[in-house]
């Protein structure tokens, strides 16, 4: 590089230490052309050029003292960067696939170093292309790889080659995108943009922190007393040491978390909008239609919704609720009351089979009003004249016009984006959830959502979760056999559908493979049902089981939300580790929806590591899905709460791209700024 292009580098930073990086940077770059560059990065979520150096190293490649030497080396898993001469030895053998599939390449060669010590390597997979230029190489040659012992043999396993400009230097690795951005490509991508977004970067973080906390907090927050914005940012992508970038980027994390607090802040202020009051009559003469006498608790959530209804201000609520806890009946007789008022309602719910379900209850307490069901078979004509709609994602692609009351059942299944869809200024929001995703739980805690909680049931239910290891198969599976001698029904859920749906080998069941297996055990009393079947065959299942031709339904998570099953009183879940905690809490209101004792075992046929224990350990521990969402909430990250936002979960904030945020974090940002309030 020049020395003058180096000192105008290193002029933008206060730091001189910081000028190798950079200079790393502009060579890594060379080539590129940025506009195409951030072309590629886009396909990873970027929108805007300043987001650029938010895209983070996921891990550093120490390159600054490679091997050279190979006598005396063990393996023990550690990435390293070695120089050696190509030996010319390199051969490719063909073994058996995968769980027997199709058969796999697997190269082997080896370097020499300057006093003809070999050091192995193996590359799985396709070796051709760093096989024609080993060939090809006349000088030393740099491979960055695993050290991996076997016996007494030390490998470097799958190793890729490195440029050697790059030997002496701390390399950042990008994650890539398939078939769009490869890994050394992201490198050169972001080398090539940084330099010039990385100012851009540092002013719209400032911007943002500076709208709630002075300079002097920031640094405090941030705990980095010293440098700026510019030259943290530098540090997280071209750092001295691995350990400096993980440093700087730890000071990033915090630095999102700030961020975020700001945004919550900043919802409980934003402006609400102002709308034309529905003139509601009183709703209780609505109440006898109910199929049950409400509960006290219900009667005062369908009061304060009307009462939001009849207000000036657009309202948004949620409505938590266990599965079995009335929510339904609860928004049914709210929107009743505004629909006779003149109002146009619509009722967003994820699929057909609920949409249909719901349709027809609410035509039943309500044939007055001729609710419109709205699916992708539905003729626009049908909706012409109607002032309450209920359907499927078929209506955020239709003109129903303006709302004055959106209600969304199940709504941890849609994404922000189709929440909003039907959401127009003015419109009142009444979302339903057992377990609300981790974004919207986050506003609920600070500020921006009302709730609305049900606590009472009508029939009280005592519902057990344990988890059961493989060593405890055989008294869950008697346990069940003495419930169905009862005349109790069985419900166990499979984590897919068929055989050979993903890699993760034979020993992940199958509906089939489960249904066959209760069916040696319980000849006859067996059905099964997954995302594929017939309407017929469905229709016939839940038939069999109602009638007791059945008494064990094996199914996919298509049973997750919208199955009564009477009787219900055991449900395993097989592999629960591989279910979120929304979907196990879901699955498990499945059991005594009439009351009484249920059962819910989640099967965890083999290990599972130390996070998913903690997380099914919070199923054990609690049936009240507002504790379970809160706890997702901090297991998961808040998700990106701006009013931009679109991520509903992951990392809490709406800066980095690709690291996590934990919720400790958030926390301790929030106590640090509350000490200071």
């Amino acid at each position: 590089m020049p020395p003058e292009q180096r000192q105008q580098i290193t002029a933008m930073y206060h730091h001189h230490d910081l000028a190798p990086g950079l200079a790393l940077a502009v060579a890594l770059g060379a080539g590129i052309e940025p506009a195409k560059g951030f072309k590629k990065l886009q396909s990873t979520g970027l929108v805007e050029r300043w987001q650029v150096p938010l895209y983070l190293p996921s891990r550093y490649l120490d390159a600054r003292v490679p091997i050279e030497r190979f006598f005396g080396l063990t393996g023990q898993g550690q990435e390293v960067v070695v120089v050696g001469r190509y030996a010319g030895n390199m051969r490719t053998k063909w073994g058996a696939g995968r769980w027997g599939g199709k058969r796999s390449p697997q190269a082997q060669g080896a370097l020499l170093d300057e006093e003809g010590m070999q050091l192995r390597f193996s590359v799985f997979g396709d070796a051709r292309t760093l096989q024609k230029t080993l060939e090809e190489s006349e000088g030393p040659i740099a491979l960055a790889g695993t050290l991996t012992q076997v016996g007494a043999h030390v490998y470097l396993n799958n190793p890729t080659l490195l440029d050697q400009s790059l030997i002496g230097a701390v390399v950042p690795h990008y994650p890539g995108k398939a078939r769009v951005l490869s890994l050394a490509m992201a490198r050169r991508v972001m080398a090539a943009l940084l330099p010039s977004t990385i100012p851009l970067c540092a002013a719209e973080l400032r911007a943002r922190a500076r709208a709630f906390v002075s300079d002097g907090q920031l640094r405090r927050l941030l705990g980095r007393p010293e440098g700026t914005l510019e030259d943290l940012l530098v540090r997280a992508h071209f750092p001295s040491s691995p350990d400096v970038g993980e440093r700087a980027q730890w000071h990033l994390e915090r630095l999102s978390a700030l961020i975020t607090v700001g945004d919550l802040r900043a919802a409980k202020q934003c402006p609400v909008a102002v709308r034309k009051p529905l003139a509601l009559s009183p709703w209780q003469d609505l109440a006898s239609r109910a199929p049950f006498v409400l509960t006290h608790e219900q009667a005062r959530a369908v009061d304060r919704l009307t009462e939001r209804f009849g207000g000036t201000e657009a309202s948004s609520t949620l409505i938590n609720a266990d599965v079995g806890m009335g929510k339904s009946i609860v928004y049914q007789m709210a929107v009743a009351s505004a629909v006779r008022s003149a109002a146009r309602a619509a009722v967003l719910l994820p699929n057909e089979r609920l949409a249909v379900q719901a349709h027809q209850e609410i035509c039943r307490l309500f044939p007055e009003f001729d609710a419109a069901l709205v699916t992708g078979k539905t003729n626009d004509r049908a909706m012409t004249n109607a002032r309450w709609l209920v359907g499927t994602t078929a209506l955020l692609f239709r003109d129903i016009g303006h709302l004055d009351v959106c209600v969304i059942d199940e709504q941890h299944r849609f994404s922000v984006e189709q929440r909003r869809a039907l959401v127009k200024d003015g419109t009142h929001v009444v979302e339903i959830s057992a377990t609300p995703i981790p974004r919207t739980q986050a506003m609920l805690l600070y500020g921006k959502l009302d709730v609305l909680r049900l606590t009472e049931r009508h029939s009280p239910q005592d519902i057990r979760t344990q988890i059961v290891h493989r060593n405890g198969t055989s008294d869950m599976v008697e346990h069940l056999r003495s419930l169905l001698n009862a005349g109790a029904r069985v419900l166990i859920v499979c984590p897919r559908r068929e055989e050979g749906e993903d890699d993760e080998g034979p020993d992940l069941p199958s509906v089939a493979r489960v249904a066959h297996k209760w069916s040696t055990m319980f000849p006859g009393l067996v059905r099964a049902l997954h995302g594929a079947s017939g309407e017929a065959d469905v229709h016939q299942a839940f038939e069999d089981m109602a009638t007791g031709a059945a008494r064990i339904l094996v199914a996919t998570t298509v049973v997750e939300v919208g199955l009564n099953i009477a009787n219900l009183r055991g449900v395993v879940i097989v592999h629960a580790e591989r279910f979120g905690l929304s979907q196990l809490h879901q699955l498990r209101g499945r059991l005594a929806r009439e009351g009484g004792e249920g059962h819910c075992y989640l099967y965890l046929p083999r290990a599972v590591g130390l996070d998913a224990d903690v997380r099914l350990q919070a199923l054990v521990d609690t049936n009240d899905g507002f504790v379970l969402a809160e706890h997702d909430m901090r297991i998961r990250g808040i998700g990106d709460v701006s009013d931009a936002g679109a991520r509903q979960h992951g990392s809490a904030g709406s800066l980095l791209m690709n690291r996590q945020v934990g919720m400790s974090t958030v926390m301790e940002i929030m106590e640090m700024l509350g000490d200071e309030d």
